[in-house]
């Protein structure tokens, strides 16, 4: 019987291609850990800043002569565009909001002017003079549960029924703003568009939102009252075009 044993024409090296395309997949693979890790840093950096932040604005005396609870001179001092403190309890939610000169720009940068996965809350920007009677806040929803992520929440009547408040702080006072509607929307729709004054149609255009809710919140709406809406992506993936809106007017 013949013997194969070190016969050199039955181990063939791999072909030249196949060697290419490996090498080109490893690189591939590795450059795509190395964007994920980067992404992932960019992601915890944004977060332990935003976390000091929250310290540092509730120390120093400036917080107690301006009315509110947040030192809004530390604020102004790191971004001259600060505008105001939102807090929401339910969603462990405490950010800096600014006033945007566009709305794109908060989106890809953090809240002292460096790049940032998270950006921002942000006013969008007046379509009227201030104080606006109607304006919107917008901030991501993230799959790290940071920014406006949680607010999809308010999908849930218990949820809302456990949170139907939330404080936005100013450098004129701590406001209170009470939830009226919550509901789905998409990125072209009217409520999107600011600069209002009062009279029948902004009370017919309020009557709107609080009839597109996802279910009866039972809350009424005082005629002419200043509204406020809370606007991130429904999902924290896809188009961004698919969104999700809570709406607000202010108690006191």
């Amino acid at each position: 019987m013949k013997s194969f044993r070190g016969d050199s024409r039955l181990i063939k090296p791999p072909a030249r291609g196949w060697l290419v395309l490996s090498l080109l997949l490893l690189l591939a693979g590795v450059g795509f850990l190395g964007l994920f890790g980067y992404e992932q840093y960019g992601y915890l950096k944004s977060g332990r800043y935003y976390q000091q932040l929250q310290q540092t604005v509730r120390t120093g005396q400036a917080a107690e002569e301006s009315g509110s609870k947040i030192d809004f001179a530390a604020l102004q001092a790191i971004n001259g565009d600060t505008a105001a403190w939102l807090e929401m309890p339910g969603l462990e939610l405490e950010l800096p909001v600014v006033q945007a000169k566009d709305n794109q720009t908060w989106l890809h940068q953090g809240f002292d002017g460096q790049p940032s996965p998270e950006g921002c809350l942000f006013f969008g920007v007046s379509g009227g003079e201030e104080p606006d009677l109607y304006r919107v806040i917008y901030g991501h929803n993230l799959h790290t549960g940071s920014m406006f992520s949680g607010l999809t929440r308010y999908g849930e009547e218990a949820f809302f029924q456990a949170n139907p408040t939330f404080t936005l702080c100013t450098p004129q006072g701590d406001q209170t703003w009470r939830i009226f509607s919550c509901h789905d929307a998409t990125d072209t729709e009217e409520l999107y568009r600011t600069g209002r004054t009062s009279g029948e149609e902004y009370d017919a255009f309020v009557a709107e939102l609080k009839a597109a809710s996802l279910y009866d919140t039972g809350t009424e709406v005082p005629q002419g009252a200043q509204v406020l809406t809370l606007s991130t992506c429904a999902t924290s993936y896809g188009s961004g075009l698919q969104r999700f809106v809570v709406h607000a007017f202010r108690e006191s």
